[in-house]
């Protein structure tokens, strides 16, 4: 027991590492904003579309909604920690591009203190920024000269949340979540002449974050009856507030020669705050006690409050609906822990390109297991965002994620006989 304990510890200190400095995609929509948002929820949730508003468990971790970690068994601690594949292609009308790769998604741990109140930490990445975006033109007045324009991003950022909830009554539990965040979303451009190595040039700026936001969530049991019951649910958060230092570097390069000069460099420590909009969301979920859990979350995101100092940035209002399933076979059910699980879930669209509203459409499927003290829940998702008209970007993403739960008890007492 000792040796898995320290095991978890060293994963959870490699996973904080990991986290931050993870990069998860390379569609060009991440440059816009700070960056893709990345889906909130765990294993359990991911698998059902993303839901979670309305979902209660004793034996699963839910961030969505921090009044759902009262319901945690009191006896319980839970390890959790997930781990995620991709594969991402970026296409157009005149290249195509694609990207695997696969990382730690978070980590989480959540204890119990007493029957009615339970309390987690966890880090999770919240947006991420990966792009490469390359022309080349003719330089204006240069005959035939040309030039080649690089544009790589990178970066997002992590979230490090500490939350708690409480029962309050027989069915009804409230919950806050205090988040933490911060990272880097950098811009690297190249210029470089192709026409006679005359010189380059390159430019780099970095917006580093700092900052945070509350998120608060309730939920209440409605029974039917011995083994159904109606949850719902309500989660709601305040602006969060941000401090951007900006960074900007400049050079240039002269290839014959071998001399790189620095032209510009400024760590302005001017105060820039970017604050982010307040959300809100509602679900529901019906339940049939060990056996079927139909669960549907709405969300409202008003990014176009978005305040930014990049200036490019337009982003709209999203609404987001989430539909899932969970089924447990009556046969496997109890021994193994056996559950099949599936969703779907529909973004109007967080950016607005020569009028066209980037919808977004996921579709989620997935097993849970136990072997032991350690529960397996695993999904496999499909992302489409874009187009391939109006001379757009087409992204789709598969992902394949491995969420591991592990289960120890804390606060029992043995007796002996």
């Amino acid at each position: 027991m000792k040796l898995l304990k320290s095991i978890l510890l060293f994963i959870l200190l490699i996973s904080v590492q990991v986290v931050v400095a993870q990069n998860n995609t390379i569609s060009p929509y991440s440059r816009y904003g700070i960056g893709m948002y990345e889906q909130n929820g765990f294993g359990r949730g991911l698998a059902m579309g993303g839901t979670g508003i309305a979902l209660q468990s004793g034996g699963h971790v839910n961030n969505i909604n921090p009044a759902s970690y009262a319901i945690i068994d009191s006896s319980m601690v839970l390890f959790d920690i997930g781990l995620h594949a991709d594969y991402e292609y970026i296409s157009t009308h005149l290249e195509n591009g694609d990207k695997a790769n696969g990382n730690i998604s978070y980590f989480s741990l959540a204890i119990s203190g007493t029957k009615k109140w339970a309390f987690s930490f966890g880090i999770a990445p919240y947006t991420s920024v990966g792009y490469t975006i390359r022309t080349r033109e003719y330089v204006s007045g240069g005959g035939q000269i040309q030039y080649t324009s690089t544009v790589e991003g990178l970066g997002g950022l992590t979230r490090v949340y500490v939350g708690s909830g409480v029962q309050i009554g027989a069915n009804t539990a409230i919950g806050m979540n205090a988040s933490l965040l911060f990272g880097p979303k950098t811009e690297r451009q190249t210029l470089q002449i192709t026409s006679g190595d005359i010189f380059d040039t390159y430019i780099e700026n970095t917006d580093y974050y700092l900052g945070g936001k509350l998120d608060f969530g309730i939920q209440h049991k409605i029974p039917l009856s011995k083994k159904n019951n109606v949850t719902i649910g309500a989660i709601a958060s305040t602006p969060g507030i941000l401090r951007c230092d900006r960074t900007e570097y400049a050079s240039v390069t002269f290839p014959m020669a071998g001399i790189v000069d620095t032209i510009y460099y400024d760590d302005d420590d001017a105060d820039r705050y970017t604050t982010l909009p307040m959300t809100c969301g509602f679900g529901v979920a019906y339940n049939v006690t060990g056996k079927l859990t139909l669960s549907a979350d709405l969300n409202y995101n008003p990014l176009s409050k978005l305040k930014v100092s990049d200036k490019r940035s337009k982003l709209i209002d999203n609404q987001t609906i989430n539909v899932g399933a969970e089924f447990i076979p009556k046969h496997f059910g109890k021994k193994y822990e056996l559950t099949f699980r599936a969703g779907a879930s529909y973004e109007t669209g967080t950016y607005k390109v020569d009028n066209y509203r980037l919808k977004a459409y996921t579709g989620t499927i997935g097993v849970g297991f136990r072997i032991r003290a350690i529960r397996f829940n695993t999904f496999c998702s499909y992302r489409h965002q874009g187009t391939l008209d109006n001379l757009l970007v087409l992204d789709q993403r598969v992902r394949f994620g491995v969420n591991l739960t592990y289960i120890d008890y804390w606060f029992q007492r043995r007796k002996f006989y």
